[in-house]
């Protein structure tokens, strides 16, 4: 769904399938629920749903049960995004180098996966610096150093597989490099000129973990910020001192970080096409048909305001 103005951004609302962990992962069960119960058709796919392990021939398979999924309900794949499995690691910021080659493995085997899949882009989470590493600034410069060599290299990856970008994320953790507006700015310019280019994909409720009266902390200072890639955004709800990944219910806006028309009052600013991913995770224990209320009611509280921008 998208909604285009002669003189702005052409805003192209779309989810990350997160929602379906451990509830619908089955591309045929979370395809009909994006397109039939939510009225979506672009997403973002989460790295969860994918069969765990590094079995080509389940991940093969997989990736062929989405592309038919998407073919037969209408769904453009835009992206492939790490969920909580990955998140869990240090990927490409261990301190064991035998660690990061895995993980970077691992991401080459994830490019192959995207392009199977018929997406133009993969990213999420790179890699996160443990308390004693983050202390040493000599091995923490050095493993950042290690990390944006890598990056370059899975960009190289990523061009010979027909990808058109990757994508590294803003996180809510002082350790993980790239949580900060200054330095989110340093990855892409570190980053400028690779095979493909890394955009930020800019998660708007991180900042409501960050310290609190820093610009780094309000989501509309980043979307104020000129990005040299125009990034791909993310839409939560979270309040002040948590990373809820909640939903836009009347209940959570109430103490939310995220000002749905203050954020949309900032894009208006952006030019080309914007995506914007609900990127909403409710718990294993929340009961499954409010979880498809509350991303049903998440989704028009967003379309009204970009219903209206279209008449205006």
């Amino acid at each position: 769904m998208a909604t285009t103005s002669s003189d702005g951004p052409n805003l192209i609302l779309g989810i990350n399938t997160c929602f379906a962990v451990k509830r619908w992962p089955q591309p045929e069960a979370w395809a009909r629920i994006v397109t039939e119960e939510l009225g979506l058709d672009t997403v973002q796919l989460s790295l969860d749903l994918v069969p765990f392990g590094l079995n080509r021939d389940a991940i093969r398979r997989y990736a062929e049960r989405v592309r038919t999924a998407a073919d037969d309900f209408g769904i453009s794949i835009h992206s492939v995004f790490t969920g909580l499995a990955a998140y869990s690691s240090p990927l490409l910021l261990s301190e064991d180098p035998f660690d990061r080659a895995a993980a970077f493995e691992w991401y080459q085997e994830m490019i192959a996966f995207t392009a199977a899949v018929g997406a133009t882009g993969l990213g999420g989470h790179i890699g996160a610096l443990s308390v004693s590493a983050a202390a040493d600034p000599t091995l923490s410069k050095t493993l950042i150093a290690t990390e944006l060599d890598q990056m370059r290299r899975l960009a190289e990856t990523a061009a010979d597989a027909g990808l058109d970008h990757m994508q590294f994320e803003n996180l809510a953790v002082t350790r993980e490099y790239g949580h900060s507006i200054d330095e989110a700015h340093a990855l892409e310019t570190e980053l400028a000129g690779t095979a493909v280019p890394w955009r930020l994909c800019l998660d708007l409720g991180h900042p409501s973990s960050l310290t609190p009266g820093t610009p780094s902390a309000d989501p509309l200072s980043w979307l104020t910020e000129q990005w040299i890639n125009t990034p791909v955004v993310q839409l939560q709800q979270s309040p002040v001192g948590a990373d809820h990944h909640g939903p836009f219910t009347a209940a959570a806006n109430a103490s939310g970080t995220v000002d749905r028309d203050a954020v949309l009052g900032r894009l208006a600013g952006w030019t080309g096409d914007v995506h914007l991913f609900f990127e909403i995770i409710h718990s294993n224990e929340y009961p499954d048909g409010t979880v498809l209320d509350e991303l049903r009611e998440s989704v028009q509280f967003w379309r009204a305001r970009l219903d209206r921008l279209t008449t205006v």
